[in-house]
């Protein structure tokens, strides 16, 4: 286990598609912010359990960047958990049961919170999430009972000092 919070961030399948909806890769406004996200998934600083990718390829959106953007990431970006991660989100999920998705439950789906409450805590890092901070039972109220640190999308804008500059 890595010591507690370095500059490592695991990252939320919601925080991926607010990104690909509001800050899209091909707009030149937010190139910053995919650069330096590609920066950190190059420097293995950013990264996301594989359950998020199957969460991904599982999404229904209206277009199919996400989904090809996971594709070209798979290999860096998203990891398996290793024994460590996995024991530790299954005693997640059975701490927190409320955390979990009924209907991925009831689907038979992979529900990724708990592996990346457990991966973030294996690895030390950062949650970047879009959940709200001030319910029970979601990401960052469980990530905080282990001592996980979570921050949302713009929090990490402000944390990696990306802002929107106009060219003069």
């Amino acid at each position: 286990m890595k010591l507690p919070f370095g500059d490592s961030y695991v990252i939320d399948t919601n925080v991926l598609i607010t990104l690909m909806t509001h800050h899209p890769k091909d707009k030149p406004a937010y190139q910053a912010i995919w650069d330096e996200i590609e920066s950190l998934i190059k420097q293995g600083k950013i990264f996301s359990t594989i359950v998020v990718y199957e969460e991904m390829m599982r999404y229904l959106g209206k277009d199919d960047r996400l989904k090809k953007w996971a594709i070209s990431h798979k290999k860096r970006f998203f990891i398996s958990p290793d024994e460590e991660t996995w024991r530790l989100a299954q005693g997640i999920a059975k701490k927190f049961p409320d955390l979990l998705d009924k209907k991925k439950l009831q689907t038979g789906d992979p529900d990724a919170d708990p592996f990346l409450i457990a991966l973030s805590k294996s690895e030390g890092a950062t949650i970047i999430t879009q959940e709200r901070k001030d319910l029970p039972n979601r990401i960052p109220a469980v990530a905080s009972h282990y001592k996980v640190r979570s921050i949302d999308l713009y929090e990490f804008f402000e944390e990696r000092k990306l802002k929107f500059v106009k060219e003069q």
